[in-house]
């Protein structure tokens, strides 16, 4: 869980550029798909991850609609 932690602090984007807001959330899924591929199976953990990959790609998606002014 640490190494997510380490790996989603060093995504950023330009939330006014469409194809930077588009690379992190291919880099925000991918990474949690990779570090947490090994969970899925648990019946507990992998909802989690799922969850957490949900979170981190809407909270792109607020900062991105914060930031526009809507």
């Amino acid at each position: 869980m640490k190494q997510l932690d380490v790996e989603l602090e060093t995504i950023s984007f330009d939330p006014f550029i469409p194809s930077s807001v588009d690379a992190a959330i291919e880099r925000v899924a991918a990474v949690i798909n990779t570090l947490l591929v090994s969970f899925k199976a648990n019946p507990i953990l992998g909802p989690l991850a799922d969850q957490l990959k949900s979170q981190y790609l809407d909270a792109i998606q607020h900062q991105v609609v914060a930031d526009q002014g809507g």
